[in-house]
Protein backbone atom coordinates (compact mmCIF):
# COMPACT_ATOMS: atom_id res chain seq x y z
CA UNK A 1 0.00 0.00 0.00
CA UNK A 2 1.26 3.33 -0.89
CA UNK A 3 0.94 5.60 2.28
CA UNK A 4 3.02 8.66 1.76
CA UNK A 5 3.17 11.60 -0.56
CA UNK A 6 7.42 10.59 -0.99
CA UNK A 7 6.19 6.92 -1.83
CA UNK A 8 3.89 8.32 -4.57
CA UNK A 9 5.79 10.83 -6.14
CA UNK A 10 8.64 8.12 -6.53
CA UNK A 11 6.22 5.92 -8.85
CA UNK A 12 5.48 9.19 -10.38
CA UNK A 13 9.04 10.12 -11.33
CA UNK A 14 9.12 6.52 -12.68
CA UNK A 15 6.05 6.84 -14.91
CA UNK A 16 4.64 3.52 -13.68
CA UNK A 17 2.46 1.49 -15.18
CA UNK A 18 -1.18 2.25 -13.85
CA UNK A 19 -4.48 1.30 -13.75
CA UNK A 20 -7.21 3.66 -11.87
CA UNK A 21 -10.43 1.81 -10.22
CA UNK A 22 -8.40 -1.92 -10.91
CA UNK A 23 -10.29 -4.90 -8.97
CA UNK A 24 -7.54 -5.53 -6.33
CA UNK A 25 -8.36 -9.37 -5.68
CA UNK A 26 -5.49 -11.82 -6.18
CA UNK A 27 -6.96 -13.16 -9.30
CA UNK A 28 -7.33 -9.94 -10.88
CA UNK A 29 -3.80 -8.96 -9.83
CA UNK A 30 -2.75 -12.31 -11.91
CA UNK A 31 -4.58 -11.98 -14.64
CA UNK A 32 -2.64 -8.51 -14.80
CA UNK A 33 0.95 -10.56 -14.53
CA UNK A 34 0.06 -12.81 -16.43
CA UNK A 35 -0.78 -10.25 -19.31
CA UNK A 36 2.40 -8.57 -18.51
CA UNK A 37 4.51 -11.69 -18.82
CA UNK A 38 2.70 -11.83 -22.13
CA UNK A 39 5.07 -8.93 -23.13
CA UNK A 40 7.99 -9.29 -20.73
CA UNK A 41 9.72 -11.49 -17.99
CA UNK A 42 9.25 -9.57 -14.82
CA UNK A 43 12.09 -9.14 -12.43
CA UNK A 44 9.40 -9.44 -9.39
CA UNK A 45 5.41 -9.20 -9.08
CA UNK A 46 5.16 -6.64 -7.26
CA UNK A 47 1.92 -4.07 -6.91
CA UNK A 48 1.91 -0.58 -5.18
CA UNK A 49 -1.77 0.25 -4.23
CA UNK A 50 -2.96 4.06 -3.55
CA UNK A 51 -5.59 4.90 -2.52
CA UNK A 52 -8.08 7.63 -4.37
CA UNK A 53 -7.79 9.64 -0.32
CA UNK A 54 -4.31 10.13 -1.20
CA UNK A 55 -4.41 10.72 -4.57
CA UNK A 56 -6.92 13.82 -3.68
CA UNK A 57 -4.69 15.13 -0.85
CA UNK A 58 -1.46 14.45 -2.13
CA UNK A 59 -2.38 16.58 -5.80
CA UNK A 60 -5.78 18.98 -3.89
CA UNK A 61 -8.19 17.63 -6.24
CA UNK A 62 -11.52 18.48 -6.10
CA UNK A 63 -15.07 18.08 -7.28
CA UNK A 64 -15.49 16.08 -10.42
CA UNK A 65 -11.88 15.72 -11.07
CA UNK A 66 -10.88 13.80 -7.00
CA UNK A 67 -11.40 10.60 -7.00
CA UNK A 68 -13.68 8.55 -5.01
CA UNK A 69 -11.76 7.59 -1.58
CA UNK A 70 -11.68 4.10 -1.69
CA UNK A 71 -10.52 3.94 -5.26
CA UNK A 72 -8.18 1.86 -6.04
CA UNK A 73 -5.02 2.58 -8.07
CA UNK A 74 -2.56 0.23 -9.25
CA UNK A 75 0.84 1.00 -10.17
CA UNK A 76 3.62 -1.79 -11.36
CA UNK A 77 7.00 0.09 -11.37
CA UNK A 78 8.85 -0.15 -14.85
CA UNK A 79 12.26 -1.07 -13.08
CA UNK A 80 10.30 -4.44 -12.30
CA UNK A 81 10.17 -5.35 -16.04
CA UNK A 82 12.91 -6.90 -18.21
CA UNK A 83 11.72 -4.63 -21.36
CA UNK A 84 9.13 -2.39 -19.94
CA UNK A 85 9.03 -0.73 -23.50
CA UNK A 86 7.56 -3.66 -24.76
CA UNK A 87 4.05 -2.75 -23.27
CA UNK A 88 3.83 0.97 -24.05
CA UNK A 89 1.42 0.15 -27.50
CA UNK A 90 -0.10 -2.78 -25.47
CA UNK A 91 -0.98 -0.92 -22.32
CA UNK A 92 -3.89 0.70 -24.42
CA UNK A 93 -5.72 -2.47 -24.68
CA UNK A 94 -5.98 -2.93 -21.31
CA UNK A 95 -6.77 0.53 -20.24
CA UNK A 96 -2.69 1.19 -18.90
CA UNK A 97 -1.51 4.54 -18.85
CA UNK A 98 1.78 6.04 -17.32
CA UNK A 99 1.35 7.26 -13.59
CA UNK A 100 2.98 10.82 -14.63
CA UNK A 101 0.27 11.33 -16.98
CA UNK A 102 -2.65 10.66 -14.94
CA UNK A 103 -1.12 13.21 -12.43
CA UNK A 104 -0.07 15.95 -15.20
CA UNK A 105 -4.02 15.33 -16.48
CA UNK A 106 -5.60 15.96 -12.86
CA UNK A 107 -3.27 18.89 -12.20
CA UNK A 108 -4.34 20.44 -15.79
CA UNK A 109 -8.11 20.13 -15.07
CA UNK A 110 -7.38 21.26 -11.86
CA UNK A 111 -5.73 24.54 -13.65
CA UNK A 112 -8.20 25.05 -15.89
CA UNK A 113 -11.19 25.34 -12.79
CA UNK A 114 -9.20 27.81 -11.20
CA UNK A 115 -8.75 29.90 -14.00
CA UNK A 116 -12.18 29.59 -15.58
Amino acid sequence: MVKTKAQLEELVKESALTWEGLDTSDESLKQVFDWLKGYTPLKCERVYITKGALMDAVYELTGDNAYQSDCSIVSIRLCDMEKPMAIAIPRFMVGGRWLDDIVDNNRRREEEKLNG
